[in-house]
């Protein structure tokens, strides 16, 4: 991606000192808390706040705010995004301070996934192989810009799906939930897979910004799964999907007549959904159901 003079050497300069170096390296793998950060590089947090403050206003690293935690990562696409990876691949991934950084960010890394780290306690999801391949299939090869995936297991399920787009986001409620996948993927290199704590009602995502969207067993114990929904379809783009799944029995549970099939077909509707697809999946004594919607009005998409 090509730059202006002025913009390539504000680039230059935010590069040329050997910390920020550092810092673009480390972040490159996936986004870190500042405390993190200090870590890793072993100085004092306004150092690194510092050098993080002028990565930002040079649009080589980006931030945001998960509750009381700020992360910063290099960013996934952009100008910013390419000058740093250009850069990056000259480095020699096997010099001595490139390498002791990277085992002190694998030392964070697996702090992360201990359940005994994080003040909110979260139960490890069980083995989604299953569902993931259904999901996978089901996503294709089509090479989307921009994935959204909230649920219940981002730490297992965004592996197995990570290749079907260039950006993939994951949110979940529980914070364990979410450094537990930070790990899971930043150590597998998956470093297009941002992580990020939050509600589904209220996504600080915006508007027709995903080209697909997955909803994975949110709904059927949540109080408006309806907002829910509405909230998950306004991140589509036009022509996006959306992909939810949820647990059959837990949602015949909810089901007034005993029908889940009727009632997610409902709640859709509800939310300005079309469902264009709806099957339950036998999985290794499991039973989910599958829909596929897109953001169109159920009349459009049926004419």
């Amino acid at each position: 991606m090509k730059a202006g003079f002025d913009e390539l050497l504000s680039d230059l300069r935010a590069f040329a000192e050997s910390s920020r170096l550092r810092l673009i390296a480390v972040l490159a793998r996936g986004e870190m808390s500042v405390t993190e950060l200090t870590r890793v590089l072993g100085q004092s947090q306004p150092r690194v706040s510092r050098h993080l403050k002028l990565l930002c206003d040079a649009g080589l690293l980006e931030k945001f705010r998960e509750q009381h935690w700020i992360y910063y990562r290099v960013p996934a696409e952009g100008r910013g995004a390419s000058f740093a990876r250009e850069l990056l691949q000259r480095l020699d991934p096997a010099d001595p301070v490139l390498a002791d950084d990277a085992q002190r960010v694998a030392d964070v890394l697996e702090e992360r996934s201990r359940p005994d780290a994080h003040g909110d306690a979260a139960t490890v999801a069980p083995d989604n192989r299953e569902l993931n391949a259904v999901l996978a299939a089901e996503l294709g090869d089509l090479g989307r810009a921009a994935l959204f995936y909230f649920g219940d297991a981002p730490g297992d399920v965004l592996p197995a799906i990570a290749t079907r787009a260039k950006r993939i986001v994951g949110m979940n409620a529980s914070r364990y939930e979410v450094q537990r996948a930070r790990a899971a993927l930043h150590s597998r290199g998956l470093n297009h897979c941002v992580l990020q704590q939050g509600e589904l009602t209220a996504l600080p995502q915006g508007s027709s910004s995903f080209d697909a969207a997955i909803v994975d067993r949110a709904l059927s114990g949540h109080a408006r799964p309806i907002d829910a929904l509405r909230e998950a379809g306004r991140l589509l783009a036009p022509r996006g999907q959306l992909l939810v799944v949820e647990d059959y029995e837990l949602l015949a549970q909810r089901a007034a007549t005993g029908n889940p099939l009727a009632l997610l077909r409902e709640w859709l509707a509800d939310a300005g959904l079309a469902c264009t697809r709806l099957h339950p999946v036998d999985l290794d004594g499991r039973h989910v159901l599958l829909a596929i919607a897109t953001g169109e009005p159920a009349a459009a998409a049926a004419a």
